[in-house]
């Protein structure tokens, strides 16, 4: 069986990935027994339009997407409101209500934007320990708010996966409440708060010990972001799924 292409991890209930078999986009959830390899350098993605998802027409290796791909995926439109080739969701967007949120992974406290509504998705797709809802903007103006916040505050932007599995254990609400504060005795920001944002917790199954993993391989026992956890007679590991973004893998039996 020839090696499949990841696109990407989805931390969920029940872990999962996405791939490329063939020319076609699939999905598989990471549960129960498994052995997966990964090998070999990362190739670009593909990308994703409004409607479905396009392998990258040059076979681009080295990077998880190409100058091309990403000049087309619809994701620009949220990371950088450039509408060329989507002009038709820009009035859409204008409109859409979206929430900014406060999480914290031990002491790294960041900032981020999503659709209202969404918001515990988003933090536990993260892996984050504690979060907080603050506002709620429209369109553009909860990304320029957004980028208000991580600059004047120092909020993180992003928190690499890497640090992720640093900070693993380091839960304190404590940080958060403290950011939380200091936004609201803070002109003008203060007069965008929702009223008395709190902490919330989202808690995570994991094993106490572990051991880092490049490969899976063992009975999966969950995830925290993009790191999944598993087990096998040799004692518990994690593996950083986020890491193996565009490269190939095998499903042993």
């Amino acid at each position: 069986m020839p090696p499949k292409h990841m696109i990407s991890f989805f931390s969920t209930d029940v872990p999962s990935i996405s791939y490329w078999e063939g020319e076609e986009e699939a999905s598989a959830k990471l549960e129960g027994n498994l052995k997966l390899e990964f090998e070999g350098p990362k190739a670009c993605v593909g990308f994703q339009s409004r409607n479905r998802r396009y392998r990258c027409p040059y076979h681009y290796e080295g990077r998880i997407q190409c100058p091309f791909c990403g000049s087309k995926d619809i994701s620009r439109i949220y990371t950088r409101h450039d509408f060329k080739g989507y002009e038709e969701l820009e009035d859409e967007f204008s409109e859409k209500e979206f929430s900014i949120y406060l999480v914290s992974f031990g002491e790294r406290v960041k900032c981020g934007v999503t659709q209202k509504g969404r918001i515990r998705e988003r933090v536990k797709e993260q892996g984050a320990d504690y979060y907080a809802e603050i506002m709620q903007l429209k369109g553009a103006e909860a990304y320029e708010m957004e980028r208000l916040l991580q600059s004047h505050f120092g909020f993180s932007n992003a928190v690499q996966a890497r640090t992720k599995l640093k900070l693993l254990g380091r839960e304190d609400p404590q940080f958060l409440e403290n950011a939380i504060v200091e936004v609201e005795s803070t002109s003008p920001f203060n007069e965008y708060m929702l009223d008395c944002p709190s902490p919330k917790k989202i808690d995570y199954s994991l094993p106490e010990k572990y051991s880092v993993a490049e490969n899976i391989n063992g009975k999966v026992l969950g995830a925290k972001g993009p790191l999944l956890f598993f087990e096998n007679p040799s004692g518990s590991y994690v593996s950083n799924l986020k890491a193996h973004t565009g490269r190939f893998f095998t499903v042993q039996e």
